[in-house]
């Protein structure tokens, strides 16, 4: 740009500060020697040879590797980043004795790639394509492992391979959501700090700390299947001609129908309500399997109703229900062959017990869907949590439990100590207004330290609603197991194989990383 170019009356609007009376000519000669912004087919042609070259290393010795079975395909895709890390170890072996260094394979894969014309070589990325490719990088890396690792945990001829395929296979979903991210965020502060083993250090943390996960129990049938269990057994005393006695059925009916009318319950109020008893109290029917789980199909449309207190009323009756089907003794059996009415009417309460008791949990997952424009603040965990203290407080409903089940209830309502710091840290995420005035009032005044800390304590909320997620799906799990179930995965199952993707992600140790060593 030569400004000796532009004439006097444009040097005055410059002087001035007036681009507005700069002519046509002056701008073309003010726009001289500024960049150019990328066309559309170029920005694109750049995005595709980013991608391009995150991907194909691994790509290609996947593919190669895959002659030599699920194994092979693991090794190969795994071979550039594996030699750059023996390279690296190479090259600071040899650092005291030599200067010469040899060069890592990925570079020499990027340099060829570079003669072959694809865009976007290493040495012209921007610090956010450098994010973005080492992301890719990993992304390729769990999708062409992942599966090859399933099939070798199940078909290696040794049984040492077929295990550590297994363990490296865990979790999958969680390893190619984490390791990404643990990539990406150690190149993130690489590229900010300008050390590239404070990105290393970032990356192995980040990596470790993102794959800890609830303990993995053993998992009980479900609701549909002991619901089938039930079914079967109630219809085999059934055919063998065994039924309830109607006459005490519907006197115990009569009592719980008193026993409403202490809790508000009126005929007209809640016909719904009404509707129900009517069939309870009939003696029109038998009390055989199937009408009683139509019955109790009847009291459960109650609970659905829009009202309120009859949702209300309708939950105490079916807990009145299934209190008596679970108790009913075996001398209530009108009629039919009692040789094996005893075995089959214990395991027939059994399954239904376990059932009904795993609906309370099963609909609190439910209520806590539903609630959460109720909970704008702690939204899904606390609607859980108020949930699991009603039911810690409600002896009667409490009686249905064992001592062992009440214990867990108990602590569950409770939660953790992790847990309960993140509930807390949770409460400052920008959820609401209140929330959102302090984290926003934080960014506004330091966004070095109000950013980290929305982010932080959104992260937060997340977590604690997840761990409150997850001990009551245990709950649920528990009571359909009918005892304390097995764990089968430790909290710290999925941590080595993300760390092990995080070494492999380490790049090659530059003169400036020697120095930081003190290796000369």
């Amino acid at each position: 740009m030569d400004l000796t170019q532009l004439s006097d009356s444009d040097l005055l609007a410059l002087q001035a500060g007036d681009l507005t009376k700069v002519s046509n000519a002056g701008l073309a000669i003010l726009n001289q020697g500024q960049p150019k912004s990328p066309t559309l087919r170029e920005s694109f042609e750049r995005g595709a040879g980013l991608a391009y070259r995150s991907m194909a290393p691994t790509l290609t010795g996947a593919g190669i590797g895959s002659y030599g079975g699920p194994l092979g395909a693991v090794f190969g895709s795994m071979a550039v980043p594996a030699a750059d890390a023996v390279n690296s170890l190479l090259n600071l072996i040899a650092s005291p004795f030599t200067d010469k260094r040899l060069i890592p394979a990925s570079q020499g894969i990027q340099n060829l790639m570079t003669r072959a014309g694809v865009t976007a070589a290493p040495e012209t990325q921007t610090p956010t394509e450098r994010v973005v490719g080492a992301g890719l990088e990993s992304m390729t890396g769990v999708a062409r492992t992942i599966p090859a690792l399933i099939k070798a945990s199940t078909t290696a001829a040794s049984p040492v391979s077929r295990g550590v395929a297994e363990q490296l296979a865990i979790a999958p979903k969680t390893q190619a959501i984490v390791s990404p991210t643990a990539v990406m965020t150690g190149q993130t502060v690489t590229e900010a700090t300008g050390n590239p083993l404070y990105g290393a250090a970032t990356t192995l943390a980040t990596g470790a700390a993102g794959s800890v996960k609830r303990p993995q129990k053993e998992q009980a049938l479900s609701s549909q299947a002991l619901d089938r269990i039930a079914t079967d057994r109630y219809d085999q005393l059934q055919r063998s001609g065994v039924q309830l006695k109607t006459d005490e059925f519907v006197e115990s009916m009569n009592e719980i129908k008193k026993g409403l009318r202490d809790e508000g319950y009126t005929p007209t109020g809640y016909p719904k309500i009404t509707g129900a008893i009517e069939e309870l109290t009939s003696t029109a029917q038998p009390k055989d399997w199937t009408e009683l789980q139509a019955l109790r199909k009847m009291i459960r449309s109650g609970q659905k109703s829009l009202d309120p207190e009859e949702k209300r009323i309708a939950s105490v009756l079916l807990d009145e229900y299934d209190n008596y089907l679970m108790n009913v003794p075996k001398d209530a059996i009108a009629s039919g062959d009692m040789k094996n009415a005893g075995q089959l009417w214990s395991e027939a309460r059994n399954a239904y017990s376990r059932m009904k008791k795993s609906e309370v949990f099963e609909d609190m997952l439910s209520d806590a869907q539903l609630d959460k424009s109720k909970f704008t603040q702690s939204g899904q965990e606390n609607s859980l949590a108020t949930q699991l203290r009603q039911l810690a407080k409600n002896d009667k409903k409490m009686r249905l439990f064992t001592k062992e089940e009440q214990a867990a209830i108990t602590q569950a309502a409770k939660g953790g100590t992790t847990q309960n710091l993140l509930k807390f840290f949770g409460r400052f995420a920008p959820t609401g207004p209140v929330s959102g005035m302090f984290t926003g009032g934080a960014t506004a005044m330091s966004p070095a330290l109000g950013i980290p800390m929305a982010l932080g304590a959104a992260g937060s909320r997340v977590g604690a609603t997840n761990m409150r997620t997850g001990s009551v799906q245990d709950l649920a799990n528990m009571m359909r197991y009918g005892g304390t179930p097995q764990t089968t995965g430790g909290p710290f199952r999925a941590v080595t194989p993300t760390t092990m993707r995080g070494l492999l992600s380490i790049e090659d140790l530059d003169q400036e990383q020697r120095n930081l060593l003190g290796i000369q």
